[in-house]
This record gives structure tokens, C-alpha cells and sequence, in this order.
């Protein structure tokens, strides 16, 4: 690395920590949880019957300190996904009040 050069800041998609909301589809509707301090156990939060709706009230709650994943059960994995693909660009108002 060069003198004057800005680092970047690895992008974390592994798995979820402590705080980050988990959607996962279950008989038809889709339960959104808080992962707790191990890890392992989840906060249960709410449900949707749409998934679109599960993860745009996911996103909401992560806010920008957190991240969302969807936990697929047929593979048994955790896929992050990107709020900006359903939360919509804060207007010159909201902007002015943050």
C-alpha cells in the first residue's frame, strides 16, 4: 500500500453477531428475531406473511448499526441482504433533520 492511500474496511458477510436481525421463513410466514449475545439463540420480534414486508421491518430495526440476514432452512445457511434494496432514499427533508 502506497503513502496517502485510504484503507478499506473489509465487508463482513459472515455469520451474523450479536444484534443483527434474522428473518426466516417458517410455514408460510416469515418470523424476524434479534440474535442474542451467544449467538446462537434468537429474540423473537414479530412476523409478516409477506416476505417483502418481513424484510423491509427488518431493515427498519437494524438500522445502520445492525445488519439483515435470511435464514434458509432448506440450505441451513445465512444469506445477508441488503436493506438498500428495499428501504428507499431519505428525502432533502429527512435529511435537513438528521
Amino acid at each position: 500500500m502506497r503513502q496517502g492511500e485510504a484503507v478499506k474496511k473489509p465487508v463482513d458477510r459472515g455469520r451474523p453477531r450479536q444484534g443483527d436481525i434474522i428473518v426466516t421463513d417458517v410455514g408460510g410466514h416469515y418470523a424476524i428475531s434479534r440474535l442474542k449475545v451467544d449467538r446462537e439463540t434468537q429474540e423473537y420480534i414479530g412476523s409478516q406473511q409477506d416476505r417483502a414486508e418481513g424484510l423491509t421491518k427488518a431493515c427498519g430495526l437494524a438500522g445502520a448499526t445492525y445488519r439483515v440476514f435470511l435464514f434458509q432452512s432448506t440450505g441451513a445457511a445465512y444469506l445477508p441482504f441488503d436493506c438498500s434494496e428495499v428501504l428507499p432514499e431519505p428525502t432533502i427533508c429527512e435529511k435537513k433533520q438528521a
